[in-house]
């Protein structure tokens, strides 16, 4: 999730914005400070302090601005304060029109170097899904395009696309205006839908290999935890093995010891069986995986010069 998107639902949300702030060797508007937040939302700001120098840590969305540094927090898809943006957007997506805050519909005036004629802009949530409808990853997507007169054509970059999106402003669109941009949208609304589809199988193939490696990170991660273990357990055995320590306990300590020793044993004897399991469980996580896209948001965009018709 975008830092824009966190920031409407935030306002959607009555809370106080993410604040930009300058950090080394990161690109300016990619670093926010988290807000103070209250209630529900107060366990957001988990996990910023820093464990040894005790400052609260600015965060980002950037995984390459939080690669390979500790002064700064990266809020992934997990993360408390996206999965609570995510859950306030899922229900104004489905809101009834009577109480829901975030419309689904608005036209936005972009510069005449931009765009010449008529564009559409569609927001889409894609959720991919492994075994047991486990939900592995869930975005927001951007397609669009330009609404000609009687056919759409898809515009493929999508950063093209996004520079609309940062740069429109909102505009107040006439009924004239308006009823044109809805009639070239359902003439060309298959095509569109489309174009959708395609964003969403462009994404699936990054998130491919994005979803491999994330698999064989969990594996390597719980063979270490089992690992270390082992380790500890096979150490705490050792120093049983002590017969000078052995002799020095009563009787009633040299049983409990035994147990303690019994059971040290039979947890080390399930740690093989734990791990072919583990691996198991994260195979089945990340096999057969689905995909969904749900269109949430459609923006209209049209040059400034056309003003408020056609």
């Amino acid at each position: 999730m975008s830092s824009k998107l966190v920031a409407i639902q935030l306002a959607l949300a009555g809370r106080p914005p993410l604040e930009p702030v300058d950090l080394d060797d990161a690109p300016s508007g990619r670093v926010f400070r988290m807000p103070s937040l209250s209630g529900s939302w107060a366990r957001c700001l988990e996990g910023l302090r820093h464990p040894h120098t005790q400052h609260i840590r600015p965060i980002t969305f950037d995984h390459e601005v939080a690669s390979g540094r500790d002064d700064v927090v990266l809020v992934h898809l997990n993360h408390r304060l996206v999965q609570m943006c995510l859950r306030l957007l899922r229900a104004e997506v489905w809101a009834q029109d009577d109480v829901k805050k975030l419309h689904r519909v608005t036209v936005r005036s972009v510069p005449d170097d931009l765009i010449d004629d008529p564009a559409v802009a569609i927001v889409s949530r894609l959720v991919v899904t492994g075994g047991n409808h486990h939900r592995l990853h869930e975005e927001l997507t951007v397609s669009g395009g330009y609404l000609r007169d009687r056919s759409f054509r898809r515009e493929e970059a999508v950063t093209r696309v996004q520079r609309w999106l940062d740069v429109g402003h909102p505009v107040t669109a006439g009924d004239g205006l308006f009823d044109t941009l809805r009639e070239r949208f359902d003439s060309s609304h298959e095509s569109i839908l489309r174009a959708v589809e395609s964003r969403s199988k462009e994404r699936l193939e990054f998130l491919g290999n994005t979803l491999r490696s994330r698999k064989e990170r969990e594996v390597t991660d719980i063979h270490a935890v089992l690992d270390e273990l082992e380790t500890a357990i096979r150490g705490e055995l050792q120093k049983d093995e002590q017969p000078e320590q052995f002799s020095l306990f009563s009787e009633d300590e040299r049983t409990q010891l035994r147990r303690d020793t019994a059971a040290l044993e039979a947890r080390l004897e399930r740690i093989p069986t734990e791990r072919e399991q583990e691996e198991r469980a994260i195979e089945a996580r990340y096999a057969k995986l689905d995909d969904r896209t749900f269109p949430v948001a459609v923006i209209f965009l049209v040059p400034e010069s056309m003003g408020g018709a056609v």
